[in-house]
């Protein structure tokens, strides 16, 4: 089967969160074996599995010699032992440093802030995730405007109604800012 024009997964085992970039590599992975793969046996897609995670996963698997080797036929297997790998001891202290630092960039879009926290806030095992990350919006947000604002809603404010105060007065964008012109120029003339 040809995949040509089709994106192939690529493990990042460099990348700052490790945990986070094997989520998305392996859901990159799921969608190939369900959609262009989704004809090959299990075998064949190990095989897959096992060319996408590159030479630093293929290093990591060589060191599995407990495997037999029926289990090594089994793609449940491969994610097994590669989550074990990535998602080391939970760190809840160090999760919870990264989330309360974490502020909007000058340039940074709300879709991207919120999206961030939100990722950060799965290791921090905090007893109400979504307060956390509204609150969080509340201190971090780039913008004194949002803020006040978000403050002003006192105890009616969720963390839906944050991200939508907040994308609501988010700067729009240079193009948007020359077609909003052009549509007032129209309107007068």
């Amino acid at each position: 089967m040809a995949l040509s024009g089709i994106e192939l997964p690529v493990m990042q085992w460099d990348g700052e969160n490790l945990k986070e970039n094997w989520r998305r590599f392996k859901q990159h992975v799921e969608l190939m074996f369900s959609g262009p793969l989704r004809s090959k046996n299990e075998a064949e897609k190990c095989s897959y599995l096992l060319i996408w995670v590159g030479q630093k996963g293929r290093d990591i698997y060589n060191t599995w010699s407990d495997i037999s080797e029926t289990n090594r036929g089994k793609l449940k297997t491969y994610y097994d032992r590669f989550e074990k790998h990535v998602n080391p001891k939970a760190n809840p202290v160090f999760a919870r440093y990264k989330f309360h630092n974490k502020i909007q960039g000058p340039t940074e879009p709300v879709e991207e802030f919120t999206t961030e926290l939100q990722l950060l806030a799965q290791d921090c095992e905090f007893h109400d995730q979504n307060e956390m990350v509204r609150d969080r919006i509340v201190f971090g947000t780039n913008s004194n405007k949002v803020r006040e604002k978000l403050i002003m809603e006192g105890a009616e404010l969720t963390l839906e109604k944050a991200i939508q105060i907040a994308r609501t007065y988010e700067k729009p964008k240079p193009n948007s800012k020359a077609c909003l012109l052009k549509t007032r120029k129209k309107a007068f003339t």
